[in-house]
Protein backbone atom coordinates (compact mmCIF):
# COMPACT_ATOMS: atom_id res chain seq x y z
CA UNK A 1 0.00 0.00 0.00
CA UNK A 2 2.83 2.42 0.92
CA UNK A 3 4.68 1.73 -2.47
CA UNK A 4 1.29 2.32 -4.60
CA UNK A 5 1.23 5.38 -2.35
CA UNK A 6 5.33 6.61 -3.31
CA UNK A 7 4.07 5.89 -7.05
CA UNK A 8 1.03 7.96 -6.98
CA UNK A 9 2.78 10.86 -4.87
CA UNK A 10 5.91 10.80 -7.95
CA UNK A 11 3.51 10.73 -10.65
CA UNK A 12 1.36 13.75 -9.75
CA UNK A 13 4.63 15.25 -8.73
CA UNK A 14 5.57 14.43 -12.40
CA UNK A 15 2.32 15.67 -13.88
CA UNK A 16 2.34 19.27 -12.04
CA UNK A 17 5.75 19.88 -12.91
CA UNK A 18 5.41 18.70 -16.98
CA UNK A 19 2.74 21.17 -16.60
CA UNK A 20 4.73 23.97 -14.88
CA UNK A 21 7.52 23.22 -17.64
CA UNK A 22 5.10 23.91 -20.14
CA UNK A 23 3.77 27.30 -18.99
CA UNK A 24 6.91 28.66 -18.36
CA UNK A 25 8.70 27.73 -21.94
CA UNK A 26 5.83 27.79 -24.09
CA UNK A 27 3.66 30.71 -22.94
CA UNK A 28 5.49 33.02 -25.16
CA UNK A 29 4.10 31.30 -28.11
CA UNK A 30 0.38 31.40 -26.94
CA UNK A 31 0.92 35.04 -26.49
CA UNK A 32 2.29 35.87 -30.10
CA UNK A 33 -0.77 33.86 -31.97
CA UNK A 34 -3.19 35.27 -29.57
CA UNK A 35 -1.31 38.74 -30.36
CA UNK A 36 -0.98 37.75 -34.08
CA UNK A 37 -4.91 36.71 -34.21
CA UNK A 38 -6.30 39.80 -32.52
CA UNK A 39 -4.24 42.15 -34.46
CA UNK A 40 -6.20 41.24 -37.14
CA UNK A 41 -9.17 42.15 -35.81
CA UNK A 42 -9.99 46.61 -35.99
CA UNK A 43 -12.10 48.41 -33.72
CA UNK A 44 -15.63 49.38 -34.91
CA UNK A 45 -14.92 53.48 -33.96
CA UNK A 46 -12.45 55.30 -36.33
CA UNK A 47 -9.80 56.48 -33.81
CA UNK A 48 -6.45 55.57 -34.86
CA UNK A 49 -4.13 54.70 -32.26
CA UNK A 50 -2.41 58.36 -31.69
CA UNK A 51 -5.87 59.37 -31.48
CA UNK A 52 -6.87 57.02 -28.73
CA UNK A 53 -3.47 57.77 -26.90
CA UNK A 54 -4.74 61.57 -27.07
CA UNK A 55 -8.19 61.65 -25.71
CA UNK A 56 -6.90 59.72 -22.38
CA UNK A 57 -4.45 61.87 -22.11
CA UNK A 58 -6.80 64.95 -21.96
CA UNK A 59 -9.16 62.95 -19.78
CA UNK A 60 -6.98 61.26 -17.24
CA UNK A 61 -3.36 62.64 -17.38
CA UNK A 62 -4.31 66.54 -18.68
CA UNK A 63 -1.88 65.69 -21.50
CA UNK A 64 1.09 65.54 -19.43
CA UNK A 65 1.84 62.00 -21.28
CA UNK A 66 4.27 62.24 -24.19
CA UNK A 67 4.18 59.53 -26.68
CA UNK A 68 7.73 57.89 -27.57
CA UNK A 69 8.22 55.18 -30.94
CA UNK A 70 10.30 52.06 -30.57
CA UNK A 71 11.53 50.44 -33.74
CA UNK A 72 11.21 47.20 -31.89
CA UNK A 73 8.39 44.61 -32.12
CA UNK A 74 6.75 44.20 -28.43
CA UNK A 75 8.61 46.74 -27.35
CA UNK A 76 5.79 48.86 -26.13
CA UNK A 77 6.56 50.33 -22.48
CA UNK A 78 5.86 53.34 -20.47
CA UNK A 79 8.67 54.95 -17.87
CA UNK A 80 8.54 58.41 -16.81
CA UNK A 81 5.60 60.25 -18.38
CA UNK A 82 6.54 58.92 -21.40
CA UNK A 83 4.79 55.79 -23.36
CA UNK A 84 6.55 54.23 -25.98
CA UNK A 85 4.67 52.66 -28.89
CA UNK A 86 6.09 50.46 -31.27
CA UNK A 87 5.65 50.86 -34.94
CA UNK A 88 3.86 47.76 -35.10
CA UNK A 89 1.59 49.73 -32.63
CA UNK A 90 0.89 52.33 -34.74
CA UNK A 91 0.07 51.02 -37.92
CA UNK A 92 -3.06 49.92 -37.15
CA UNK A 93 -6.45 50.59 -35.26
CA UNK A 94 -6.84 46.74 -34.11
CA UNK A 95 -7.98 45.50 -30.60
CA UNK A 96 -4.28 44.55 -30.08
CA UNK A 97 -3.16 47.97 -30.79
CA UNK A 98 -5.86 49.50 -28.56
CA UNK A 99 -5.38 46.96 -25.90
CA UNK A 100 -1.42 47.72 -26.11
CA UNK A 101 -1.74 51.28 -25.72
CA UNK A 102 -4.29 51.07 -22.63
CA UNK A 103 -2.06 49.04 -20.87
CA UNK A 104 0.84 51.01 -20.96
CA UNK A 105 -1.71 53.94 -20.20
CA UNK A 106 -2.61 51.68 -16.74
CA UNK A 107 0.82 51.72 -15.79
CA UNK A 108 1.07 55.79 -16.06
CA UNK A 109 -1.91 55.61 -13.91
CA UNK A 110 0.03 53.56 -11.42
CA UNK A 111 2.91 56.27 -11.74
CA UNK A 112 0.50 59.44 -11.86
CA UNK A 113 -1.48 57.69 -8.70
CA UNK A 114 0.98 57.03 -6.87
CA UNK A 115 4.89 55.57 -6.11
CA UNK A 116 4.25 51.96 -6.89
CA UNK A 117 6.58 51.95 -10.03
CA UNK A 118 9.21 54.05 -8.66
CA UNK A 119 9.78 51.42 -5.66
CA UNK A 120 9.26 48.57 -7.90
CA UNK A 121 12.57 50.27 -9.86
CA UNK A 122 14.25 50.88 -6.89
CA UNK A 123 13.98 47.02 -5.89
CA UNK A 124 15.22 45.96 -9.44
CA UNK A 125 18.28 47.68 -9.28
CA UNK A 126 18.94 46.48 -5.98
CA UNK A 127 18.54 43.31 -7.09
CA UNK A 128 20.64 43.88 -10.43
CA UNK A 129 23.91 44.73 -7.99
CA UNK A 130 22.73 41.90 -5.32
CA UNK A 131 22.02 39.23 -8.32
CA UNK A 132 26.14 39.38 -9.27
CA UNK A 133 26.89 37.80 -6.00
CA UNK A 134 24.21 34.82 -6.69
CA UNK A 135 26.97 32.77 -8.47
CA UNK A 136 29.91 33.87 -6.74
CA UNK A 137 28.35 32.79 -3.41
CA UNK A 138 27.24 29.42 -4.21
CA UNK A 139 30.85 28.23 -5.67
CA UNK A 140 32.62 29.57 -2.51
CA UNK A 141 29.58 28.22 -0.39
CA UNK A 142 30.64 25.27 -1.71
CA UNK A 143 34.42 25.36 -1.49
CA UNK A 144 34.36 25.65 1.84
CA UNK A 145 31.65 23.52 2.45
CA UNK A 146 34.39 20.90 1.00
CA UNK A 147 37.28 22.62 3.40
CA UNK A 148 34.78 21.93 6.37
CA UNK A 149 33.98 25.28 7.47
CA UNK A 150 30.18 24.78 8.00
CA UNK A 151 29.94 28.05 9.39
CA UNK A 152 30.89 30.15 6.44
CA UNK A 153 29.39 27.89 4.04
CA UNK A 154 26.04 27.95 5.53
CA UNK A 155 26.28 31.95 5.43
CA UNK A 156 27.47 32.00 1.67
CA UNK A 157 24.55 29.52 1.04
CA UNK A 158 22.21 31.40 2.68
CA UNK A 159 23.30 34.49 1.54
CA UNK A 160 22.44 33.13 -1.54
CA UNK A 161 19.27 31.55 -0.96
CA UNK A 162 18.29 35.38 0.09
CA UNK A 163 18.88 36.60 -3.21
CA UNK A 164 17.02 34.19 -5.01
CA UNK A 165 13.78 34.83 -2.82
CA UNK A 166 14.31 38.57 -3.77
CA UNK A 167 14.29 37.10 -7.15
CA UNK A 168 10.97 35.37 -6.63
CA UNK A 169 9.65 38.40 -4.95
CA UNK A 170 10.23 40.75 -7.15
CA UNK A 171 8.65 38.83 -9.89
CA UNK A 172 5.30 38.22 -7.77
CA UNK A 173 5.16 41.91 -7.75
CA UNK A 174 5.67 42.73 -11.36
CA UNK A 175 2.54 39.97 -11.68
CA UNK A 176 0.47 42.29 -8.97
CA UNK A 177 1.58 45.37 -11.04
CA UNK A 178 0.84 43.96 -14.29
CA UNK A 179 -2.55 42.78 -13.47
CA UNK A 180 -3.19 46.04 -11.58
CA UNK A 181 -2.20 47.71 -15.46
CA UNK A 182 -4.52 45.24 -16.68
CA UNK A 183 -7.65 46.46 -14.68
CA UNK A 184 -6.65 49.87 -15.61
CA UNK A 185 -6.50 49.15 -19.07
CA UNK A 186 -9.98 47.82 -19.41
CA UNK A 187 -11.54 50.95 -17.54
CA UNK A 188 -10.07 53.19 -20.69
CA UNK A 189 -11.02 50.31 -22.96
CA UNK A 190 -14.78 50.58 -21.75
CA UNK A 191 -15.40 54.03 -22.70
CA UNK A 192 -14.39 53.39 -26.68
CA UNK A 193 -14.60 48.96 -27.61
CA UNK A 194 -17.69 46.99 -28.26
CA UNK A 195 -18.72 44.35 -25.81
CA UNK A 196 -17.28 42.17 -27.94
CA UNK A 197 -14.40 44.16 -28.96
CA UNK A 198 -13.65 44.04 -24.64
CA UNK A 199 -14.06 40.46 -24.55
CA UNK A 200 -11.03 39.95 -27.49
CA UNK A 201 -9.06 42.49 -25.27
CA UNK A 202 -9.45 40.48 -22.21
CA UNK A 203 -8.20 37.53 -23.70
CA UNK A 204 -5.00 39.31 -25.40
CA UNK A 205 -4.67 40.90 -21.74
CA UNK A 206 -4.92 37.47 -20.11
CA UNK A 207 -2.49 35.88 -22.31
CA UNK A 208 0.16 38.44 -21.46
CA UNK A 209 -0.09 37.90 -17.54
CA UNK A 210 0.29 33.97 -18.51
CA UNK A 211 4.03 35.70 -19.96
CA UNK A 212 4.58 36.99 -16.37
CA UNK A 213 3.66 33.87 -14.42
CA UNK A 214 5.87 32.25 -16.86
CA UNK A 215 9.11 33.92 -16.07
CA UNK A 216 8.23 33.17 -12.42
CA UNK A 217 7.78 29.80 -12.96
CA UNK A 218 11.02 29.46 -15.02
CA UNK A 219 13.46 31.22 -12.12
CA UNK A 220 11.68 29.16 -9.36
CA UNK A 221 12.21 25.64 -11.57
CA UNK A 222 15.68 26.53 -12.94
CA UNK A 223 16.98 23.90 -10.80
CA UNK A 224 15.56 21.42 -13.58
CA UNK A 225 17.41 22.70 -16.41
CA UNK A 226 14.28 22.13 -18.68
CA UNK A 227 12.83 25.62 -18.28
CA UNK A 228 14.39 28.14 -20.46
CA UNK A 229 16.68 30.74 -19.17
CA UNK A 230 15.44 34.62 -17.79
CA UNK A 231 17.22 37.17 -16.48
CA UNK A 232 16.25 37.12 -12.30
CA UNK A 233 15.81 40.55 -12.48
CA UNK A 234 14.56 42.27 -15.06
Amino acid sequence: METWLIITIVVAVAVVLCFLLAVANFSGEKFMDEYNRINQIEVRNDLQPLQFVAQINDKHFDNKIKVGRVAQAAGDAYSKGVIYLSNQTLVTNSVASFTIIAHELGHALQDKEGKKLRKMLSLRRLGKVLGLLLVPCLVAGAVFGFLGNAIVCLSLLGGAALIFFLALYIKLRTISIEKDASKKAIMFLEEYLTEDELKTSKKLLSAAKLTYWADFLRIFLWWTAMSRKTKLFN
